[in-house]
């Protein structure tokens, strides 16, 4: 299993490499320790970063 300092890494390092970084980001409160949430241009984006392989699934 992961640790909380890997699956954050994982979630910046796919958000960054997918996304880019953007200052008008909203930000939402994670729900979980695995998961990122926030809006880019009035659509919903939520990573989820699996707990024992690092892999990133994207929900829009």
């Amino acid at each position: 299993m992961l640790t909380k300092e890997e699956i954050q890494q994982k979630l910046l390092q796919y958000y960054t490499e997918w996304f880019g970084t953007d200052d008008a980001d909203e930000w939402y409160p994670s729900p979980a320790v695995n998961v990122w949430v926030f809006r880019r241009n009035g659509e919903y984006i939520a990573l989820k970063c699996h707990l024992l392989n690092g892999t990133i699934e994207e929900k829009r």
